[in-house]
Order: structure tokens, then C-alpha cells, then sequence
């Protein structure tokens, strides 16, 4: 809603402009309309504090902060800060006071600062420093910022001189001094300095320095002489490092040969200790070979005293068998009967074990058989078992898909015959329908027949009234 009010304000405002332009005779400036305010930074970075005109109607004041600056609008005490832009201040009794205050970043040249140093010579350097605004509302409370940073920084750069020697300000002294030492120690003080409350020091540059010229000749002889001898250290560092660097290969390249001669002496060792393993392994395989021989030689010695020594037990037993066997033959003659007796009782006593070793068999035989007969019924009945199971499990299967194939069956003939009594009903509704718009035209004809005068009335037909009302009534029902 504010920001219809202003575009309607800003409108209304512009319409009065021009319009006042084209009075006046000023065509051209109602058409350009109100330039960019040239801004006099009083102070250095903040103009001066000045009354924004009225405008419509005393209602308002328009503010205009170009670009690269801020705005701060002193109103009944308050200050505001306004970024670069376009604004309408409304509602504000009394004075509108506005100062501009400038944010580019700025250089401010200091010096030349003159002093002595700490040695009692007379040295001068030229400063810059870089700058810009922090806090824009304590800038423009301040009355001379720029008069104040110069003051600070040709103080700081005094204290600077006054501490350190003339080498250490002309160059370096030791580790004390160098080029950034004085704008360092001068940077960091102005940071620190509450009277530069609002200002960002950005840096601080030495752009020249001076100071006495024999001084700077003998500190310059004594550098040029400095230089030379660190010259000549680093050419002999050089040389001590290139030695070095010789030394080293040539241990490392002697290092290297040493373990190529130890690699290859470890090498021919080796191998001179394979060969003797390997003389060593035949000498005791031969002296094993010897020792198995000898052991066969004594075995064969051996075999061959004991098969004699067996030869000559086999003549004695021999002798001794024939001896036995003629008194064999003496005995025999008298033992034949007894030994037949015998025989024949053995002959009797074997066909009745053979027979009873028969039996034995048989009966085993027959519970084996018994016990397979067994194994095969429980394997059969177990194997009808499963079956049973399987086929009673098949025929539930079955029966369910039976069951299911009917309800399907049944269902499908339901849908069939509900189908075909809608049809039927379609069908007797058209029918009917069909009737009745027969009924309704036959009715018009003879409406409009009778109407003309063209129907003629037969002795079995309605009066002509009758049909007509008839028909309308077909017609309204066949509306409806």
C-alpha cells in the first residue's frame, strides 16, 4: 500500500513539475527533469550539513544520493543513513538538515616528515596513505577527518624516525628496519588511534625517503661490501654442496660396486657349495649302494646255507618217510578193516553233518529271504502311503479346481441370464416405445387428416373429436 502512495505521490509530484516547466516556458527542463546535485566534500570526505527543500505541499522532502556516496539525515535528534538512491521523507516537522558522505576510497599524501633519528641524523620520508569511510554517521560528526589523519600519520611517522637509526631508516640495520617497516609500524598505529574512530586505514605506502648522503654512502659501500661477501659464501656454500654432491655419488657408485662383488662372491660361493652337496649326496649314495650290496651278498650266503641245511634235512626226512612207510604197509594189512569201518562210519557222520550244514543253510537262507520280504512290504506299503497321499492330495486339487470351475461356471451363466433378461427388457422398452411412436404418428395423421377434412368416418372408427384427443394423448405420452 506505501509503495502505491509514493508511485502516486511521485506521479502527482512530476505532473506539478511539469506542469510549472510548461508555464514558466522551460519545456526543456520538464522534459530532463532535476539533475544530480554537485557534491563540495567540505571537510575532505563529508559535505556540509544543508535544509532539504519542501515539496508537495510542504508534505514532503526529497532526497537524492548519487552513487559512490552516503546520506545522513539529521531529523529531531535522530541521524539515518540513506544508501545511494532516490527516497521521499514524510512526516517530518521542522528542518531536514542532510550531509553527504563520500565512500570511494581515497589516497592522502603526507609529508615530507623531517626529523632526527635516533643516531642524531637528519632523515625525511614522503607517505601516502590509503583510506576510506567505515562508519559513515561518526564521519560526519567530524570536523576536519582529513586535517586529523595527516596530523596522526606525520606524528606516528615522527615517533617512527626519532626510535630508529639512519641505517635502519635508509635500509636495513641487522634484523631492525627494511622498506615496510616504517609503513607497517605506522599502519598499525593509525589503526589504533581514537581520534581516527569512523576511517579504515586500507595501507600506508613510503613513496620516498631521504636522509644524509655520506651516511647513505657508507651504509651503501658497507652494503655493496655486505652483498659481495654473502656472494662469495653462497659461490663457496655452492662449491662445499657440489663437493658433497661428488662425494656421495662416488661413495654410493663404490657402495654399489662393493655389493655387485659381494652379490657375485655370495653368488660363486653358493654355487661351489651346491656342487659339493651334490659330490657329497653321490659319495653317500655309492657308499649306501656299497652297504646294500654287501647286505645282499650276505643274505644270498645265508639263503644259500640254509637251503643246503634244508636239502639235508629233506634226504634225512626222506629216509625216514620210507622207513615209515614200510612199516605202513606192515600195518596196513591188518588196520584195512578197521580203517573201512571207520571210513564208512566218517562217510555217515559227514553226510549227516553236510545235511544238517544243509538245513542250517536253508533256514537262514529262509529268514534273510523273510527279512527282505519284509523290508520290500514295509518299502511297498510305504511307497502305497505316499502315493495314497499324493493322489488323495491330487484328487482335493482337483475337486478344488472343479469347484471353482462351476462357480466360475455358475456365475458366468448368472451374468449370462441377467445380461439377457436386460436385454429382453431393452428390448420390450424399445419395442414399446417403438409402439408408442407408431401409436403417437398414426394419431397425428389422423389429427391432421381430420383437421383438413380428409379423413373419412367409417361406421367401426371413433368420432373424428375422439381420435384427435387420442392422438394428443400418444403425442404427450411419448413426450413424457
Amino acid at each position: 500500500m506505501s509503495s502505491i502512495q509514493d508511485e502516486i505521490v511521485d506521479t502527482i509530484e512530476e505532473t506539478v513539475h511539469e506542469g510549472k516547466a510548461i508555464l514558466r516556458g522551460d519545456a526543456g527542463q520538464a522534459a530532463r527533469g532535476n539533475a544530480l546535485p554537485t557534491l563540495h566534500f567540505s571537510t575532505g570526505l563529508a559535505t556540509e550539513a544543508r535544509s532539504l527543500p519542501r515539496q508537495a505541499l510542504g508534505m514532503g522532502t526529497q532526497l537524492v544520493v548519487p552513487p559512490g556516496t552516503w546520506a545522513v539525515v539529521h531529523t529531531k535528534g535522530d541521524h539515518t543513513l540513506y544508501t545511494p538512491g532516490s527516497y521521499w521523507l514524510w512526516g517530518t516537522p521542522g528542518a531536514v538538515l542532510a550531509q553527504w558522505v563520500d565512500a570511494r576510497r581515497q589516497q592522502t599524501p603526507v609529508g615530507p616528515v623531517e626529523g632526527w633519528s635516533a643516531d642524531k641524523w637528519r632523515v625525511r620520508i614522503w607517505l601516502i596513505v590509503d583510506v576510506s569511510v567505515a562508519d559513515p554517521l561518526l564521519i560526519a560528526r567530524h570536523r576536519e577527518p582529513r586535517s586529523a589523519l595527516i596530523a596522526a600519520t606525520r606524528s606516528a611517522a615522527l615517533a617512527f624516525i626519532e626510535r630508529h637509526t639512519h641505517a635502519a631508516l635508509t635500509g636495513r640495520d641487522g634484523e631492525t628496519g627494511g622498506m615496510d617497516a616504517p609503513s607497517q609500524v605506522i599502519a598499525e598505529r593509525l589503526r589504533n588511534d581514537p581520534a581516527l574512530v569512523g576511517l579504515d586505514i586500507i595501507n600506508v605506502r613510503v613513496v620516498e625517503r631521504q636522509g644524509d648522503e655520506r651516511q647513505i654512502e657508507a651504509a651503501t659501500a658497507a652494503t655493496v661490501a655486505a652483498a659481495q661477501i654473502d656472494e662469495e659464501l653462497r659461490v663457496s656454500a655452492a662449491r662445499h654442496r657440489a663437493r658433497l654432491h661428488q662425494l656421495t655419488t662416488e661413495a654410493e657408485a663404490a657402495d654399489q660396486e662393493h655389493t655387485l662383488r659381494m652379490a657375485a662372491a655370495t653368488a660363486e660361493a653358493r654355487e661351489q657349495l651346491v656342487r659339493q652337496q651334490a659330490e657329497v649326496q653321490q659319495a653317500a649314495l655309492a657308499a649306501r649302494l656299497d652297504v646294500v650290496m654287501a647286505q645282499i651278498r650276505a643274505q644270498t650266503a645265508e639263503i644259500a646255507h640254509d637251503e643246503q641245511v634244508w636239502q639235508a634235512e629233506q634226504t634225512r626226512l626222506h629216509a625216514e618217510w620210507e622207513r615209515v612207510q614200510e612199516q605202513l604197509r606192515d600195518t596196513h594189512s591188518t588196520d584195512q578193516q578197521l580203517r573201512l569201518l571207520e571210513a564208512k562210519q566218517g562217510m555217515a557222520h559227514t553226510e549227516g553233518e553236510v545235511v544238517l550244514a544243509m538245513q542250517d543253510r536253508d533256514h537262514q537262507h529262509m529268514l534273510a529271504l523273510a527279512e527282505v520280504q519284509e523290508r520290500i512290504a514295509e518299502q511297498r506299503s510305504q511307497q502305497a502311503r505316499i502315493s495314497a497321499e499324493r493322489r488323495a492330495e491330487h484328487e482335493r486339487a482337483l475337486l478344488d479346481l472343479h469347484l471353482r470351475h462351476e462357480q466360475l461356471v455358475a456365475e458366468q451363466l448368472q451374468k449370462l441370464e441377467q445380461w439377457r433378461s436386460e436385454r429382453s427388457q431393452a428390448s420390450i422398452q424399445q419395442q414399446r416405445q417403438h409402439d408408442r411412436q407408431l401409436a403417437g404418428i398414426a394419431g397425428a395423421a389422423q389429427i391432421a387428416a381430420a383437421a383438413a377434412n380428409q379423413l373419412p368416418v367409417a361406421d367401426d372408427q371413433p368420432e373424428q373429436p375422439e381420435v384427435a384427443a387420442a392422438g394428443l394423448r400418444m403425442l404427450q405420452q411419448m413426450t413424457e
